[in-house]
């Protein structure tokens, strides 16, 4: 059976909305790293996933072990689509998972890595991107062009050297002081940026962190948190899937 935490909620008394919020690798930390940080809105009920299925990847490097994940994650939850409102999908990167859940359902469906860098757009005129691996470099510059969100990301992709397991496994002093050197001499001084997005689940909960030692008027935008505040904003307009297109049932 996969790991499906508890409920995070606040008490309101009012009617809320369910958001499943997916992280498609089977490190469990990494889900109860995701699961403390979130404040969930007000309105709305947060429930976590990982897939335990033995094919899962226990971190997501590539275009394969998306598959494999997308895959693993499928069949634990096609079954299960109609208990939830909303779903975001915590992995930063244009995962299969997203689209084959919009194909599954009518609920919205969130990509942490197309939420952030929108509602970056509305912030700043030199987005960049800090990511984990040199190998996400250009897998994810090959995900923004197909996202059609290349000009929103004007000041690219920088890779932190760090690993995605890196992120959880390294002391909590080593992994900040590698994003913080690496934003503020990668991003704000050779490439000018004005917001950074961070590129990784993993980096959930370090924005506030940086953007306090990057120079004053910096934006530094929590991937996990957009998605979830998008996919929330979605749900509140009533908003679907659109399934005339690409994304018509199956």
């Amino acid at each position: 059976m996969p790991f499906l935490s508890g409920s995070t909620e606040h008490s309101t008394g009012i009617n809320k909305a369910r958001l499943l919020i997916i992280n498609p690798n089977a490190t469990q930390a990494f889900t109860e790293s995701i699961q403390r940080t979130l404040v969930p809105p007000p309105d709305m009920i947060l429930d976590f996933y990982n897939p335990s299925h033995p094919d899962a990847p226990y971190s997501i490097e590539g275009s394969y072990d998306s598959v494999i994940s997308a895959a693993a994650c499928l069949k634990d939850l096609r079954s299960q689509l109609d208990k939830w409102s909303g779903f975001v999908v915590a992995c930063f990167s244009d995962h299969p998972l997203t689209a084959s859940l919009r194909e599954l359902t009518s609920s919205p469906v969130t990509s942490i890595l197309a939420a952030p860098l929108l509602l970056a757009s509305n912030l700043g005129s030199r987005i960049g991107i800090l990511t984990t691996s040199p190998r996400w470099v250009p897998l994810l510059t090959h995900d923004i062009h197909s996202l059609h969100l290349s000009q929103q990301c004007s000041a690219g992709v920088v890779s932190s050297g760090l690993s995605v397991l890196d992120l959880e496994d390294l002391p909590r002093e080593a992994v900040m002081g590698t994003l913080v050197r690496i934003a503020k001499e990668e991003l704000e001084e050779k490439r000018d940026a004005d917001v950074i997005v961070l590129g990784c689940a993993g980096m959930v909960g370090l924005d506030k962190e940086i953007q306090a030692v990057c120079r004053r008027g910096m934006v530094v935008i929590d991937p996990v948190i957009a998605g979830v505040e998008l996919c929330a904003s979605l749900v509140r307009m009533g908003l679907s899937t659109g399934k005339l297109g690409m994304y018509a049932a199956v």
